[in-house]
């Protein structure tokens, strides 16, 4: 798949093309992010790329790492070119600003958006030493005390100097922030001493275009593809496999709901990628006893057929920046079961158009799940209020337009402090 990146050295030249001479005057926008995988980073530069007005903004996308590349080619589908710094490791990131900084001078674009923590150093880095205006997306509360005790091995003094490290390039290279929710805007602007006032919010879209598509496969073949009874009742959760997502206690609610509801299946559709995680939620279900109940599928490219055929979304994360699974769930007339942490409670009205209880507390999940099962009628209530929540609230026409906004106020500024500079 490497291939299908641009070489670097070729790269190099002019791939943002020559709009800058035309009449009407396009912003050229480098879009860098660490890698194009199936996460809910990647998920949204996706979509935001897709509504964009062809006429207002024309686009790049770098990526820090060539690895991963669930979205290549749908976002090259679209016309728009993709480039990898071609950076291994995180130590590859005085590499990655050096690369970046070349790219900039040799293409001049008009701006720099980042996502994710090492895009956002190397873009901030690099659009400061080349002038280039940058804006980073804050996805996550990554420094929040929920988000250093999720389970993961990394010890407190990498956190540490991840924290400074994103601290001093905020302050020194960004010249906007963009957060996808109002609890992480805030978070942002106390962990990374940046002015709240300088931090615009734009909620994560869901893709309207995939809640259009025709059906692959219908709920009845799904289940005879998965060996599962024409019967049974499906739990549905879409995340990458990691202790942030909270699956672990999904898994440990499993064995309350199969005792009232023996046909129930818990599916995950999602990044396998953290291996030691992965093989520890399966030990997991087989010390309970539900490993027969219990499915690891993998990411998968029909996920608007999952999501059609389960009877209940099941989003037990224990942090989030906001949940673009859990919105596309509530567009496609899911009835959701989420946690009660951050900013979900921006998404979901508990008793309006969803379930929300307690982050880290499989009994009361379990009980949740059970009433819902038990009443179809709540369901169906709740699952199309979900989806009026999700179309009036987070449609992406509107929130490309929100970016495209952002972006010619940035630049909008820029220009004045020049001009200013210059008399």
């Amino acid at each position: 798949m490497r291939r299908r990146y641009r070489a670097w050295n070729s790269s190099i030249m002019n791939s943002a093309g020559d709009d800058q001479t035309s009449k009407t005057r396009k912003l050229n926008v480098v879009h860098l992010i660490e890698s194009l995988g199936p996460g809910g980073a990647e998920r949204l530069l996706y979509t935001n790329l897709r509504y964009f007005d062809p006429e207002r903004v024309r686009s790049t996308v770098i990526t820090v790492y060539p690895h991963a590349t669930h979205w290549l080619d749908p976002i090259t589908a679209l016309g728009v070119p993709v480039v990898s710094l071609d950076c291994r490791t995180t130590r590859d990131i005085p590499k990655g600003i050096s690369r970046l900084r070349a790219w900039l001078k040799a293409n001049r674009p008009d701006l720099v958006h980042s996502h994710l923590w090492a895009a956002n150093i190397i873009g901030r880095l690099a659009g400061r030493i080349a002038g280039v205006p940058v804006v980073s997306s804050v996805h996550n509360p990554d420094h929040e005390p929920q988000a250093w005790s999720d389970g993961a091995e990394v010890s407190l003094i990498t956190r540490y100097a991840v924290k400074a490290l994103d601290q001093w390039t905020a302050k020194l290279g960004n010249d906007r922030m963009i957060a996808v929710s109002d609890y992480v805007r805030k978070s942002a602007a106390r962990d990374l001493h940046f002015a709240i006032d300088s931090i615009d919010l734009v909620y994560n879209p869901f893709d309207l275009g995939s809640m259009k598509a025709p059906v692959s496969k219908d709920r009845g073949e799904l289940l005879r593809e998965l060996g599962l009874p024409a019967e049974g009742q499906i739990l549905l959760n879409v995340a990458r496999v990691s202790p942030q997502k909270g699956l672990l206690y999904a898994l440990r609610a499993l064995p309350e709901i199969l005792r009232q509801y023996p046909l129930v299946h818990l599916i995950s559709v999602g990044a396998t990628s953290d291996a030691r995680w992965t093989t520890q939620l399966k030990r997991e279900a087989e010390s309970l006893g539900v490993a027969d109940h219990f499915h690891m599928l993998g990411a998968q490219s029909n996920v608007v057929d999952f999501l059609r055929a389960c009877d209940i979304f099941v989003f037990p994360s224990l942090y989030e920046g906001l949940g673009i699974a859990l919105i596309e769930a509530m567009a496609a007339g899911c009835v959701c079961v989420a946690t009660n942490t951050g900013p979900i409670p921006e998404v979901v009205q508990d008793g309006k158009d969803g379930v929300l209880v307690p982050a880290g507390n499989a009994e009361a999940l379990a009980r949740a799940i059970c009433d819902l099962l038990g009443d179809p009628a709540r369901r169906s209530q709740l699952g199309t209020a979900a989806k009026q929540t999700a179309f009036s609230k987070f449609q992406p026409k509107e929130q490309a337009e929100r970016l495209t906004r952002v972006y010619e106020s940035v630049l909008a500024t820029k220009r004045h402090k020049s001009h200013k500079m210059f008399f």
